[in-house]
């Protein structure tokens, strides 16, 4: 999968979609939670949109993707207080690589959830990532039961969240952002490690 997003790292700054999507998503998760000071991984971060802003306040970030022209956008802005990894998040991942040896205070997973195959599994590894109470949010595009289009649902999220021992603190739907036809929502899914 990492290949299939190497093509789009030269314009993904310059997306006005990601763009909007990225400031609504942090704009979503400062009215949840204080980032001044936290460690956090931002998993799946693509080229940094998040990251950046996360950066301006958090003590520090991991920023993870699996496309290595993503992360080399990423290490081109020399953000002081991020640290790249290239690389799938993995059970081997966390055993081998120094820079997930800590636990974070939060995790986040921005348009990243809907394309993993094993879903549940990776929540099992996010939360042995996090520290006591530290917490994981996701976004992804909002999908209906009732139809094939492609996304999450909020009972689908909720049963990963619960399946992989998370406690569930909210699921919402904070903003939407308008595709060429029609407007898209974003579902937030928000769980905490007890």
């Amino acid at each position: 999968m990492s290949e299939s997003w190497d093509q789009y790292a030269e314009g993904w700054d310059s997306n006005a979609d990601a763009i909007l999507f990225s400031e609504n998503a942090y704009n979503s998760l400062c009215r949840i939670s204080d980032l001044d000071g936290l460690a956090i991984l931002d998993f799946g971060c693509g080229t940094g949109l998040l990251t950046e802003r996360m950066a301006s306040r958090a003590e520090r970030v991991l920023a993870l993707d699996s496309s290595a022209k993503m992360i080399s956008v990423l290490r081109q802005k020399r953000l002081r207080n991020v640290e790249t990894l290239v690389g799938e998040l993995s059970e081997n991942a966390i055993k081998t690589t120094s820079a997930l040896q800590s636990k974070f205070d939060m995790i986040v997973a921005s348009s990243v959830c809907a394309f993993i195959d094993d879903y549940e599994g990776t929540l099992r590894l996010v939360k042995n990532l996090l520290k006591p109470g530290g917490i994981f949010v996701q976004w992804d595009w909002f999908g209906d039961a009732a139809s094939t289009n492609f996304g999450l649902t909020a009972e689908a999220v909720e049963s990963a969240f619960v399946a992989a021992g998370l406690r569930v603190s909210s699921i919402d739907k904070p903003f939407s952002v308008n595709n060429k036809s029609m407007p898209m929502q974003v579902l937030m899914g928000v769980a905490e490690r007890a």
